[in-house]
């Protein structure tokens, strides 16, 4: 190692050299006073949060706001459609009454079909789901059926409707049977549902006169 290399090592470990008084901070001296805050300066009102202004009902979250069914799925099967027919078995009632309804009817259908029973239900639907429905609309004193499009999760909730009400009309011994044998019937375009759906495209076709009265 060179002298000079030697000195300069001293220098950086030698613990009793003084600093450089320019790199010392004068605690006599003064701050800026732009750079100090003036505790009686009252803030900008801008900046300040009004507690009585309410806030935007967008950025509120609420904790009782229901999730939207449509993106819910049933605990043994994970399948969305099984959780919309459930929604709909039972308006007033317990959930596990209506889950019961439809897990025993697929195992019906599972059991006469020999088939998967998902397969058998989302075919019933398909068969089961409108284009179209029908809207009354009020001109000149008259009322009118007039058709309109529908998108495919409004036409599933129809289809829906219409299996489960043409389930309870059906004879039968208790509602799992009922709905098997209508779920079954839909998937074979045969029932009263899909009677339903052919009577309600039959009419729309007929009224397509009245369509400009969207």
């Amino acid at each position: 190692m060179s002298r000079q290399d030697q000195m300069d090592q001293k220098k950086k470990r030698d613990p009793k050299k003084k600093r450089d008084p320019k790199d010392q901070m004068d605690p006599k001296k003064k701050r800026d006073p732009k750079d100090q805050m003036d505790p009686k300066k009252k803030r900008d009102p801008k900046d300040q949060m009004d507690p009585k202004k309410k806030r935007d009902p967008k950025d509120q979250m609420d904790p009782k706001k229901k999730r939207d069914p449509l993106d819910q799925i049933d605990p043994i099967f994970s399948n969305k459609l099984v959780n919309m027919v459930v929604n709909r078995i039972l308006k007033h009632g317990k959930k596990s009454l209506a889950y019961r309804i439809i897990y025993q009817s697929l195992k019906k259908i599972e059991q006469k079909t020999k088939k998967n029973p998902l397969f058998v239900l989302r075919k019933a639907i398909f068969k089961l789901t409108p284009q179209l429905k029908l809207k009354s609309r009020r001109r000149s004193g008259s009322t009118y059926q007039v058709p309109i499009e529908i998108n495919e999760e409004e036409g599933k909730i129809l289809a829906i409707r219409w299996l489960l009400e043409s389930s309870r009309k059906r004879s039968g011994q208790n509602m799992q049977f009922k709905l098997s044998h209508e779920i079954m019937d839909a998937a074979r375009d045969k029932g009263d549902a899909i009677r339903k759906k052919q009577e309600i495209h039959k009419m729309a076709e007929s009224n397509k006169a009245f369509a400009h009265y969207r």
